[in-house]
């Protein structure tokens, strides 16, 4: 029933479409068999197509997940005068705070950009800290935290900044 209602309202369509000179279509008759022919496949095919999203999504934000854990194990340690390239939208990076004290970190691009991380025995003990970029500004003015922590920025930002320490 819901087929013959769809094949008569994409016949009246199509129909709609021939009497504009938008496209050339076939008779009604012909276009009820193609309907019925198209039909099938489109609803076989869109459940497929709804079951793959969510995966996608998932590897996605699996990927997300993976680059972060690399760009911590694989970061430099904090000292004074390190800095990381400069990150586009959406990029990180990343530095392990080992020694004790206090690190200011600045943008070079932008030295109005500043925060202050201390890394303090007895504070905290986190493995991984992450820091967003955003709207011209570390969005943590200061952090402390255990030596041995790494501190991972991402840039939310359109224009690239970099993170730098004195």
């Amino acid at each position: 029933m819901i087929n013959k209602k769809f094949g008569l309202i994409l016949a009246a369509g199509i129909l709609a479409l021939a009497a504009c000179g938008e496209e050339e279509q076939p008779a009604a008759n012909d276009a009820t068999e193609v309907e019925e022919q198209e039909s099938a496949p489109a609803e076989e095919t869109a459940p497929e197509a709804e079951e793959e999203m969510p995966e996608e999504d998932t590897e996605k934000e699996e990927s997300a997940e993976d680059d972060a854990e690399k760009v911590a194990d694989e970061a430099p340690e904090a000292m004074s005068g390190a800095a990381s390239a400069l990150l586009a939208n959406g990029e990180t990076t990343s530095f392990v705070f080992n020694e004790a004290g206090e690190f200011s970190i600045f943008c070079e691009p932008h030295p109005v950009m500043k925060m202050t991380v201390l890394v303090e025995e007895g504070a905290e003990q986190m493995d991984e800290v992450a820091i967003d970029i955003a709207d011209y500004e570390f969005v943590e003015e200061t952090i402390t935290v255990a030596p041995g922590t790494t501190i991972v920025w991402t840039n939310q930002d359109q224009v690239q900044h970099n993170v730098a320490i004195k």
